[in-house]
């Protein structure tokens, strides 16, 4: 039995905890909306933030299978041209043996190139002299009209004697019935270091397309090999005209040419095609070997999953932003209802200006808060001056644009957000001022009396003969939580003051702690000057 209020207990908790949240939310209309939509963005931005790692690791796992691929065929091709090195090494060492000179032709072409036959796609091997005639050849004919001189593997031992291995442009052989070759020299030395000729190898092009054939870089991707001025040795696909064609000033290439390795994505020049280019350079050589798979390629399989999931989380995104919207819309319509009737509450309907139980709450938070702050807070109260007499002659109508034009006029004077002007009855308005000291209220006190005499109402039954209104003010640093309704009882006798001393004046008075006697210190400013026939007979009144 005891467990029945304790549940009836938690039951009105949960309830109450439920209306709470259900108030705060109609008080703040735009937080479900903002949720809603937040949360909508959010689904979006995790989907294609999914998205974006996918496709980051498509392309990760491209470049990793590329730099796979071009490391081994660079291992490949340092491993082979070292051997053709060793044998153009062993042949010029041969050449340079002063009892080789001496042997059998037969014998001496053996020695000088016996490890040629062993090594695959070797064209040929060749001893050429210091004119260009060929002197031996691997397959011992005689070339007698063909001269090498011209060749760029020739030209560039005769002009250095450090090239060390040069691997030339491509050629089309001529020993060979015209292939497309590359040729691989070493410089020979006459006994005085002089330039003495060369030592070739040709290698047939066909050897780098054999090694094209293990590599699938995909439908619209490349493989090619090039030397480290650009020129290409050798490319899948292949393309017979593209062989020999220096590529440095092309975009893509143009990187390769400048570091030992590295990736990046590129628009081919020529094609347009983007790809993913990996390349390396072969140690110790000057060859540069490249893969680059298209980037359509890469990514046709992240563009299908992209094109069936993405449209689906954005729909599902929009759903929940668009429905989170509709509650706010309906919240949002309640607390307008809500706004509009507190508003109504706390406004003058004829004046625009805030009513008497908004000044009465104002004046208690400033108070407190100038308290808390050690700040000065003033209060000005205003007539307007014959305001009876003015109605009795000119109807109540007329009288109610008075009122709305005054009021305007205060409110124009009055440009704090921190300041409030309202209505407190009848004429008489009040303009709380927070953080002024009195000189300060009293200046914007003689604006406000200045602003409303020159808007030159008409006012016949008035000494100054249009409407004008007198302002008291009263300003003080408040000590004590008691003392708000006090300082305006003091602004209002500041007002008694202003008119008994003839009207359309300021008068003002300022204390410190408690309110004294609101007659007492009293400031007053510059009367305006007026006809000494304006000035009132009769007994001082309010009106």
């Amino acid at each position: 039995m005891a467990s029945r209020p304790l549940h009836a207990r938690l039951t009105r908790a949960v309830r109450n905890a439920f209306a709470a949240q259900f108030r705060w939310l109609g008080r703040h209309p735009f937080v479900p909306g903002c949720v809603g939509t937040l949360v909508g963005i959010a689904i979006v931005a995790l989907a294609f933030t999914g998205f974006a790692q996918q496709r980051e690791q498509a392309l990760t796992n491209a470049r990793q299978t590329s730099g796979m691929l071009v490391s081994l065929v660079a291992s490949h091709l340092e491993s082979n041209f070292g051997v053709y090195d060793l044998i153009l090494t062993d042949a010029l060492e041969s050449i340079r043996d002063p009892r080789t000179a001496t042997l059998p032709r037969d014998l001496r072409r053996k020695l000088i190139f016996g490890k040629v036959a062993s090594s695959t796609y070797l064209d040929g091997a060749l001893y050429v002299d210091a004119h260009g005639q060929i002197v031996e050849s691997a397959d011992g004919r005689d070339y007698p009209n063909i001269n090498l001189a011209d060749r760029d593997y020739f030209r560039a031992q005769q002009r250095s004697r450090s090239v060390g291995m040069y691997i030339s442009d491509p050629f089309r052989s001529r020993v060979n019935e015209g292939q497309y070759a590359i040729g691989l020299s070493r410089r020979v030395n006459d006994y005085d270091g002089a330039f003495g000729g060369v030592v070739l190898l040709t290698l047939r092009l066909a050897y780098f397309q054999q090694l094209f054939d293990r590599i699938d870089a995909g439908r619209h991707g490349a493989v090619f090999i090039m030397l480290d001025d650009g020129t290409l040795l050798a490319r899948k696909p292949y393309s017979d005209y593209d062989v020999g064609t220096n590529l440095a000033s092309q975009q893509q290439v143009a990187p390769m040419l400048k570091s030992s390795e590295g990736t990046f994505i590129a628009r081919d020049d020529e094609d347009g095609t983007t790809r993913i280019y990996t390349w390396r350079r072969v140690p110790h050589s000057s060859l540069i070997v490249a893969v680059a798979p298209a980037l359509d390629d890469t990514l046709a399989a992240w563009h299908h999953r992209v094109a069936l999931n993405g449209p689906m989380s954005l729909v599902f995104g929009v759903v929940v932003a668009l429905s989170s919207w509709l509650l706010a819309f309906g919240l949002r319509a309640r607390l307008r209802a809500e706004s509009e009737l507190q508003r109504l509450s706390v406004t003058d309907a004829l004046t625009g200006l805030a009513n008497r139980r908004a000044l009465d709450l104002r004046l208690v938070n400033e108070w407190n808060r100038a308290r808390r702050a050690e700040e000065p807070l003033s209060i000005l109260f205003i007539d307007i001056d014959r305001f009876k007499l003015f109605n009795d002659f000119y109807g109540h109508a007329v009288g109610d644009e008075v009122l709305a034009a005054v009021a305007h006029a205060i409110e124009a004077t009055v440009h704090r957000a921190t300041d409030m002007a309202a209505r407190y009855g009848g004429e008489e308005f009040a303009v709380v001022l927070s953080n002024t000291p009195p000189d300060g209220a009293l200046t914007i006190a003689e604006q406000i009396r200045a602003n409303v005499q020159r808007l030159g109402i008409a006012h016949g039954h008035s000494e100054h003969g249009s409407v004008t209104v007198s302002v008291g003010g009263a300003t003080c640093t408040p000590r004590e939580s008691t003392g708000a309704h006090a300082l305006l009882r003091a602004a209002d006798e500041a007002l008694y003051a202003a008119k008994q001393a003839g009207r359309n004046q300021v008068k003002a008075t300022a204390f410190d702690g408690p309110p004294p006697d609101p007659r007492n210190a009293l400031v007053e400013s510059e009367p305006p000057a007026r006809p000494p026939e304006a000035s009132s007979t009769t007994a001082p009144d309010r009106r």
